[in-house]
Parts: C-alpha cells; structure tokens; sequence
C-alpha cells in the first residue's frame, strides 16, 4: 500500500478551492472536500489507474467533477505526491511549467 504525501501547493489549492465553494455552497465545499479525500485514498492501493499527463509524463493526471489533480508516483518509496488541484477552466501550462 502507498502512502500519500501533499506538496504545500497542493495544501494551497485545495484550501482555496474549498474557501471559494463555502463563499457561496457549504454543502458544495463539504462534497468538494469529501470526493477529494474519497479520490485520493484510492491511490493508496491504485496508484496507476489515472492517466500519464501527456506533456509530462513524470505526472498522472486525475479528473473529478470540474477539478484536475495531478500527482506523481514514487515506486522506490511506495509514495503517492499530490502536486497540484486545479479548476478545469485554469490554465495549466501557467501552474505547470515544465521541471
């Protein structure tokens, strides 16, 4: 079983996605951030089943609801790293510049 670790951007996403959701739903904030936890502890025993994020292939790339979440995987270390939660309307190639 992997373990799952975030990066302080992801922290940060995910907080201001979910500060955002509660300004105007608290119920969509609550499913936001339950679906989110749902999705991410099913890397723990899948950690393969998203797909490669085809610019950069080091990323997976997972899609719920409106919200793309990408994460790499760590076999040596048996570790999931969530990077980064975006807003699909985002532009990513500014929150992802090639490493």
């Amino acid at each position: 079983m992997y373990r799952i670790g975030y990066l302080p951007e992801a922290i940060d996403n995910m907080l201001q996605i979910e500060d955002y959701l509660n300004e105007y739903s608290p119920i969509a904030a609550d499913r936001f951030a339950d679906e989110l936890e749902k999705r991410v502890e099913s890397l723990k025993t899948h950690p393969f089943i998203y797909q490669a994020y085809e610019k950069d292939p080091f990323f997976r790339r997972m899609v719920f609801d409106d919200y793309l979440l990408f994460y790499s995987v760590d076999e040596i270390r048996q570790l999931v790293v969530i990077h980064h939660i975006f807003h699909h309307s985002k532009d990513i190639n500014r929150y992802m510049p090639p490493r």
